[in-house]
């Protein structure tokens, strides 16, 4: 059941990532960032990477895909998830900041206390990212709330990071 999720995850990176390399003229960018967040089954606030990609197309309002990976933890307690799904992002005429929103699906997992479950997991994010060079962003914030499905356990996460915006 524990290596199920990895697995997943790892399988579900790599098809996006592949579908995002076979697709011309689209944006990609990669991004990693450290989350801190509140999950209803740990009594801790847990800490960790988030790593992903994303693929969009158009200006100034673009659409597309977004895959990515969490993984919080602390003191024994961890939040884990691999999710995918649409993005909408605008980028305001004259503006370094590009709002964005998005809904995933994939699966994710909690563990500690001895035991340890898998379940379908669904997110709603929002965040800002901020250009600070040219093809660098700053991901000034994102909040995410991330349910796993069948489970009691919910999380509201916000998360900071850098977005790197291939050519």
């Amino acid at each position: 059941m524990k290596t199920r999720l990895p697995v997943s995850a790892a399988l579900l990176v790599t098809i996006v990532t592949t579908l995002f390399a076979a697709t011309a003229a689209a944006q990609i960018g990669v991004y990693a960032g450290f989350s801190g967040g509140h999950v209803t089954s740990a009594s801790n606030t847990l800490f960790g990477p988030l790593f992903g990609a994303y693929m969009q197309r158009g200006s100034p309002l673009s659409i597309g895909l977004d895959a990515r990976g969490s993984f919080l933890t602390r003191n024994g307690s961890q939040f884990y998830t691999g999710a995918a799904g649409p993005r909408v992002a605008i980028t305001p005429p004259l503006a370094r900041i590009k709002p964005y929103l998005e809904g995933l699906v994939g699966v994710g997992g909690t563990s500690g206390g001895g035991t340890s479950s898998t379940h379908l997991n669904y997110q709603v994010l929002f965040g800002v990212d901020a250009t600070i060079v040219p093809r660098v962003d700053w991901r000034v914030i994102e909040y995410s709330y991330s349910a796993l499905e069948g489970a009691s356990t919910s999380a509201t996460i916000l998360t900071t990071g850098i977005v790197v915006r291939l050519p």
